[in-house]
């Protein structure tokens, strides 16, 4: 039976570690080692710490997948394209590997983090380490709550992985962003135009009435749909920072790359009306990359 990495289709934690890094010249073998012994490791840890919801997943980037894995690659993973229009921009940032790790503890993350990045003997450098938190019950720093539409139960692995019969079943796409808000223009703003800028109400996270939601609102740009389904990605974002800068860490699963894109695009780029997302009035993103996620047996199998 196929296996996930296992943090992908978990109920993500109260803490999360975010690691993207670059892989160093000529050690690709090195890293294809490391990674092939991740699922081993992050239960080993699990087991010592007696933190069963620790989880991990490691997404490996279309430049290093030659390198790392060899063999052709998932049909999809590409560089991450960026996006821009007017002061809306979507950038892409280096990174070849995606670490992501999160549980109930802080920890607990940072055990596995350390054991994983000893593991690679230098295969790769740290481009940035990103720790995440649940805020206030899976408050976004805005005060929105944040995943409301996210798939849960058996939903979950429908829309994150890729079905079974292909030759990379029980992997994922994975997208990340990181989100740098204007927490002091934020406050600044009228609680009701906070709501008609998200899309929802803030104390109990209702979406408003078509009449009143205006269509640059956040969730009038995110909800798709196509063929009468709802085109859906699997969000494991966790807010970050304190007060010299702070934000959301977004990060999405899915089977295909084409869902995420297809938000993105509409959140950034105007549309035939001039309209997008008011919500990056108010945040920019700074990071961008996409990576592929193989299942477990997948980097079992590079041993």
């Amino acid at each position: 039976m196929v296996r996930a990495q296992s943090a992908i289709c978990a109920d993500t934690g109260n803490y999360g570690l975010f690691i993207t890094l670059a892989v160093a010249e000529g050690k690709g073998m090195a890293v294809r080692r490391a990674a092939a012994k991740l699922p081993a490791l992050t239960r080993a840890v699990a087991d010592k710490l007696g933190e069963p919801a620790l989880v991990s997943a490691l997404g490996i980037g279309a430049a290093a997948w030659e390198a790392v894995v060899g063999g052709p690659k998932p049909r999809g993973l590409l560089p991450f394209e960026p996006l821009a229009d007017g002061s809306r921009v979507a950038p892409a940032t280096p990174a070849d590997l995606f670490l992501h790790i999160h549980s109930p503890r802080h920890d607990a993350n940072l055990v596995l983090a350390r054991e994983f990045l000893r593991s690679l003997d230098g295969g790769a450098t740290v481009i940035e380490e990103v720790m995440g938190f649940k805020h206030l019950g899976g408050r976004d720093l805005t005060g929105f709550v944040d995943g409301t539409e996210n798939p849960e139960g058996d939903e979950r692995p429908e829309v994150a992985l890729v079905a079974e019969g292909d030759a990379f079943a029980g992997g994922s796409f994975v997208s990340l962003q990181r989100y740098v808000h204007d927490m002091a223009l934020w406050d600044r703003l009228p609680v009701a135009e906070q709501e008609k800028t998200v899309g929802r109400t803030k104390e109990d996270d209702e979406e408003l009435d078509d009449e009143v939601k205006p269509p640059t609102a956040h969730i009038a740009r995110v909800v798709i749909e196509e063929d009468g389904e709802e085109l859906e990605v699997l969000r494991h974002s966790l807010p970050y920072g304190l007060t010299r800068e702070c934000g959301l860490y977004f990060v999405a699963y899915c089977a295909s790359p084409g869902p995420f894109r297809r938000m993105l695009k509409r959140m950034v780029v105007r549309d035939q009306d001039g309209h997008y997302d008011h919500l990056l009035d108010f945040t920019r993103a700074v990071t961008g990359a996409s990576f592929f996620t193989p299942s477990e047996n997948f980097l079992e199998g590079l041993a």
